[in-house]
């Protein structure tokens, strides 16, 4: 799968914990948005900004905006009539649309769905929300010819600067479309924080479902290899916790983990037929339920193993706190195993014993390293011991009952 996201529809990531978890999944997430619109980042985005190099800014490119532009052109002009009277704005919006802004926040329905600011625009006179597209500057979302088109058919219309007003699901299909094309041609996964969104995988080929059939068929799940990664991440991190880590530690936590994510993504990879089988499934708790078993079967097994792997070895790291458990059968015909037969008079040992325990010590390090770095799922031991808030501490009274 490819490691590096496109994130869509928006220009402005809406969801802090959902972009905490991309920046535990992917290498890079890209977004399009334009230089020259205002810059509403919250403060988490502004800091992975400045301090990572995981936000990357692109526009899509004019082959990919051609191939758009020649497909919706091409449906629109086999039956104009139907596409004006389903999305034209010159005529009211049906009667169903006509909720209150805060219900259209909740709706799951794009007939009546509210973008965020500033891609949406209220509409006093048909009472509707529009979507404003950012068009024709550089590093717009739609070509000029397309966004004259629609502008000339009723389609769309001005809406101040280099935008347009269009009919929100129009709009929505329209940023799907591209976001496949761009995903395809870039090497690049789709993904969104928006699960109102229509899915943009096969958006492309499906066009004229889309446009026309009220029950278009659209997978639950976007990226069946990317939902998989963060069932798994919010296995060994509660969503609760995630939210209460700082930013800066999950920078760090990044940076010192790249390998061990890297090899997870090989992992997943190898999931990739299960994967295919769960993202044609229509139902989201029926494709969440598969994407949980799977995780129960393939993945959780490997690291219940590596636990039980890094426990025989007589040293554990958790929390950031080393734990020596000094095995001493293991360390017969050492020094300290001497000493330890000899009734564990350390202090007779003095100097020399520190001198034996030490690369003791280390030789339980050295193999624990190997043993992790030869896991698949070290990535998830790893965010489980530093990131989910569980502490050595915690564990012993969990256990104690305290």
């Amino acid at each position: 799968m490819p490691s590096i996201a496109l994130y869509y529809p928006w220009m402005h990531f809406q969801d802090d914990n959902w972009l905490k978890l991309a920046l535990l999944t992917w290498d890079r997430i890209v977004r399009m948005r334009p230089e020259m619109v205002e810059d509403r980042d919250r403060d988490l985005v502004r800091q992975l900004r400045t301090e990572t190099d995981f936000i990357v800014e692109a526009a899509p490119s004019p082959t990919v905006l051609r191939t758009v532009t020649e497909t919706f052109s091409e449906i629109i002009d086999a039956d104009p009539h139907r596409i004006v009277e389903r999305y034209g704005l010159r005529h009211s919006f049906r009667e169903e649309f006509h909720p209150s802004p805060h219900d259209l926040r909740q709706s799951t329905d794009w007939l009546g769905y509210e973008p965020p600011v500033p891609q949406g625009t209220w509409d006093m006179v048909r009472s509707s929300y529009m979507l404003r597209m950012h068009t024709g500057a550089s590093g717009s979302k739609m070509g000029t010819g397309l966004s004259e088109k629609l502008v000339g058919m009723g389609l769309a219309e001005p809406s101040g600067g280099p935008w347009v007003g269009m009919h929100p699901k129009l709009g929505s299909i329209y940023l799907a479309v591209l976001t496949d094309v761009m995903a395809r041609g870039e090497m690049l996964s789709p993904t969104t924080d928006d699960l109102r969104m229509h899915k943009a995988v096969g958006a492309l080929s499906q066009l004229t479902n889309l446009l026309f059939e009220d029950h278009a068929r659209v997978p639950a799940i976007e990226h069946a290899e990317s939902a998989y990664m963060h069932v798994a991440l919010r296995t060994v991190i509660e969503p609760d916790k995630l939210a209460e880590v700082p930013v800066a530690k999950l920078i760090r936590f990044r940076e010192a983990h790249r390998d061990e994510l890297a090899a997870f993504h090989e992992h997943v990879a190898g999931l990739t037929a299960d994967l295919q089988a769960i993202a044609e499934v229509e139902n989201l708790e029926v494709a969440s339920a598969h994407l949980k078993s799977l995780y129960e079967s393939q993945t959780r097994p490997q690291l219940n193993e590596l636990r039980k792997a890094l426990r025989a070895q007589g040293i554990e790291s958790s929390a950031g706190t080393l734990v020596q458990k000094v095995n001493l059968n293991a360390a017969a015909g050492t020094l300290l195993g001497s000493v330890a037969a000899a009734g564990g008079q350390l202090a007779v040992a003095g100097a020399a014993v520190a001198v034996t325990l030490v690369p003791y010590i280390a030789s339980r390090v050295e193999a624990r390293r190997q043993q992790v770095g030869d896991s698949p799922v070290a990535y998830l031991l790893a965010a489980d011991r530093e990131l989910s808030g569980r502490t050595l501490l915690g564990a012993l009274q969990r256990r104690t009952g305290r």
